[in-house]
C-alpha cells in the first residue's frame, strides 16, 4: 500500500507541475539569469511559479555565449569569468561543465532553451538504482516533452543561439570525403593549442607532427612507436611563419589562377546547360499533368466517374508532389570566378595576418580560425638536411574568402554550409577533388 501511495502521489505531482508549465510557470528550480518573483494573489496566497530575467546576469549569458561562438572553450570562458570575479550559480566558482553541460539533455548555459523564450519540461526524469541508492537521470520520449513559449523571458537573439548550435554541431561530427558526417573522437573535438595543430603530417609514415619540446615539432610516430626514420624537427614560430608565408604568396598564383578560371568557366557552363534542362523538362511535365488533373476533375464533374480515374488521380499527384519539390530544391548554378579573384585572397590573408596581432583575444582566435580552415593538410618531408613544407588548401574556403564582397566572418560559423562546397565538387569531378587542384602547379615545397 505505502509503493501505492508514493506512486499515486508522484503522478499528482506530475500532473499539477505539468498544468502549471502549461501556463507558462515555472516547473521547478531557477535557471541563472533570472529570478524569481514574488507576489500574492487576492487571497494573500504566494503565487509560485513566476519568474523575470536578471538584466546583470542576463548579460553574463549574453557574453558567454558571444565568447563561445567566437572560438573560446568553455574551459577558458570559466577561468575568465572567475579572474573577473563574477559568481557562478550558486554562488560558487565557474567550472566548464555549468557552461557547457549537456547538449542531449538539455543542461548548461550553452543549452538552456528559455534563453530564446521555450520553455520545456518532462525532458528526463531521475530513477532510484536500487543497488547503489543513487539518483539517475533518464530521458523520456520527445513526446512526452511540454513545450511552451515565453517571450517575456527571452534573453538570446535567435542569430546568437543558432550559431551556438551550429558550433556545437560541428565539433560533434567531422565531414567525410563522401559529403557525410560522422561522429568526431573526442579527441578531435578539442580546440587547437597552436595555430596548425592537427595538420601537419609526415610524408614518410603519415603520422602527425606533434610538439616534443616546448620550441620544436617533430613526428609522433618517430617519438613514440620508432616505427619511422624521420627525424627531423622544425621550430613551430619558423613553421607557421613559412605557412603563412605560403598561403600570402603562393596559394594563389594570379597566373595559375587565370588558367582555373578558364577551365572552371568551361565546366560551369556545361552544368548550366544541364541544370537549364533539367528544370525545363520538370516545368513542362508538371504543367502537362497539371492539365491532366484539370480533365480528369472536370470529367468526374460531368458524371464520367470510372473506378480506374481515382487510381489515375492518384498517380499524377504524386508526380505532380515530386516535380514540386524537385523545382524547390533544385541549386543555382555555381558563381562565376572574378579574374581579380587571386588579388581579393591576398588582400583577406593579408588583413588575417595582422589580426593574429591583434591585442584582442576574440579578434586573434577568429583570425586563427579562418586560416585553419584555408589549409586542408601540411605535409612534411625530410630532405638532407632540411625539411621541406608541402601546403595543401580547401579550394572551398579559399574561394569563398577570395570574394571580394564577403568578410572572413561567415566562415566561423561552423557548421553553415560554405557557399562553393557541394558546387565544386562536381566540378571537380570527384569528391576527394576539394582539396586544391593546383597545389603541384603553384604551391612550391619551401625549405623549412
Amino acid at each position: 500500500m505505502n509503493a501505492l501511495f508514493l506512486k499515486d502521489l508522484a503522478d499528482k505531482t506530475r500532473r499539477g507541475l505539468r498544468g502549471r508549465v502549461e501556463l507558462g510557470k515555472s516547473g521547478g528550480g531557477k535557471s541563472y539569469g533570472y529570478d524569481v518573483v514574488k507576489k500574492l494573489d487576492g487571497n494573500g496566497e504566494r503565487i509560485r511559479g513566476d519568474r523575470a530575467i536578471n538584466e546583470t546576469e542576463a548579460e553574463i549569458v549574453r557574453r558567454i555565449f558571444r565568447d563561445y561562438i567566437a572560438g573560446k572553450s568553455p574551459k577558458r570562458i570559466a577561468v575568465e569569468l572567475n579572474n573577473d570575479g563574477i559568481p557562478a550559480p550558486g554562488g560558487s566558482a565557474w567550472g566548464f561543465t555549468t557552461i557547457n553541460g549537456n547538449r542531449q539533455r538539455g543542461i548548461g548555459i550553452l543549452n538552456n532553451e528559455l534563453y530564446v523564450g521555450r520553455l520545456v519540461w518532462n525532458r528526463q526524469r531521475f530513477i532510484k538504482d536500487p543497488d547503489t541508492g543513487k539518483r539517475q537521470a533518464r530521458m523520456n520520449p520527445d513526446s512526452e516533452w511540454i513545450t511552451h513559449h515565453v517571450p517575456e523571458l527571452r534573453i538570446l537573439d535567435d542569430d546568437l543561439w543558432e550559431a551556438t548550435k551550429a558550433k556545437q554541431g560541428a565539433l560533434k561530427l567531422r565531414k567525410t570525403p563522401d559529403g557525410d558526417g560522422e561522429e568526431n573522437h573526442f579527441r578531435d573535438r578539442r580546440r587547437p593549442k597552436h595555430l596548425f595543430s592537427g595538420l601537419a603530417r609526415c610524408s614518410c609514415c603519415g603520422g602527425g607532427y606533434s610538439m616534443i619540446s616546448a620550441d620544436l615539432m617533430g613526428c609522433s610516430t618517430a617519438r613514440n612507436k620508432g616505427t619511422c626514420d624521420n627525424r627531423q624537427n622544425i621550430r613551430r614560430d619558423r613553421f607557421e611563419k613559412r605557412v603563412l608565408g605560403a598561403l600570402c604568396r603562393h596559394m594563389m598564383d594570379p597566373a595559375l589562377f587565370r588558367e582555373f578560371c578558364d577551365e572552371f568557366t568551361r565546366e560551369t557552363n556545361r552544368l548550366r546547360m544541364e541544370s537549364s534542362a533539367g528544370i525545363t523538362a520538370a516545368k513542362s511535365e508538371l504543367a502537362r499533368i497539371d492539365r491532366q488533373i484539370t480533365t480528369t476533375v472536370d470529367a468526374i464533374a460531368d458524371g464520367m466517374f470510372h473506378p480506374s480515374m481515382k487510381e489515375k488521380m492518384d498517380g499524377l499527384e504524386s508526380r505532380k508532389s515530386e516535380l514540386i519539390h524537385f523545382l524547390k530544391d533544385a541549386q543555382e548554378p555555381p558563381p562565376l570566378l572574378h579574374p581579380e579573384m587571386a588579388t581579393y585572397y591576398r588582400v583577406q590573408v593579408a588583413k588575417l595576418y595582422e589580426a593574429l596581432q591583434h591585442n584582442d583575444d576574440n579578434t586573434r582566435i577568429q583570425a586563427g580560425g579562418v586560416i585553419r580552415s584555408l589549409v586542408s593538410e601540411i605535409v612534411l618531408t625530410p630532405a638532407e638536411d632540411e625539411l621541406l613544407i608541402d601546403l595543401r588548401g580547401d579550394l572551398a574556403g579559399i574561394l569563398s574568402l577570395s570574394l571580394k564582397s564577403r568578410t572572413p566572418a561567415p566562415l566561423m560559423r561552423a557548421g553553415v554550409p560554405d557557399p562553393f562546397g557541394s558546387q565544386f565538387e562536381m566540378v571537380a569531378g570527384a569528391c576527394n577533388q576539394r582539396k586544391l587542384l593546383l597545389v603541384s602547379g603553384f604551391v612550391e615545397r619551401l625549405a623549412a
